[in-house]
């Protein structure tokens, strides 16, 4: 037993000293540059996310940005958001897009997708109000109706360019 553990602290030391001795190849800089490529979950600030229409629909041909039925086909496909007054900025808003994605609920995927702003939702304290199809489409395969049956989820956001 006492040569079982002796072994296991030689080894233990070794390890120590291999990893303590700098080597010529490793490059702190370049591993800091490579990692600050990355965007971190706190770059994404929270709020809440509701959805209205129909479940599958785009939520509401009649918003406040004029665009009509063109939400329900390309470039939107219903992928579309209400903003609260802040987003939505006296029209300023409109056209406007973020990338959002679910937090904290079981049926949320994690993966963030995109949303136009193409209506005002004047009584949201929080800031997007989402057409059911782009509301669904945060959740994990198979789980938009229980993801839609919560009714308001806590969502991560970040503005994006339009493409």
């Amino acid at each position: 037993m006492a040569f079982a553990l002796g072994n296991h602290i030689l080894i233990f030391v070794s390890l120590l000293s291999i990893l303590g001795t700098p080597s010529s190849c490793f490059k702190p800089r370049n591993l800091v540059s490579v990692a600050s490529n990355f965007t971190s979950d706190a770059d994404w600030p929270s709020t809440m996310a509701t959805w209205y229409g129909a479940p599958e629909g785009d939520g509401s041909e009649n918003g406040a940005c004029g665009y009509g039925k063109a939400v329900g086909g390309p470039p939107y496909n219903s992928m579309i958001s209400a903003g609260n007054p802040s987003i939505y900025d006296s029209g300023k808003g409109c056209g406007s897009c973020y990338e959002i994605k679910c937090t904290g609920n079981s049926a949320c995927s994690g993966n963030p997708v995109k949303v136009f702003i193409t209506d005002l939702c004047p009584e949201c304290s929080h800031y997007f109000d989402l057409s059911g199809h782009a509301f669904g489409s945060l959740a994990s395969s198979g789980q938009a109706n229980n993801l839609r049956v919560a009714g308001k989820i806590s969502v991560q956001y970040q503005k994006v360019a339009c493409n």
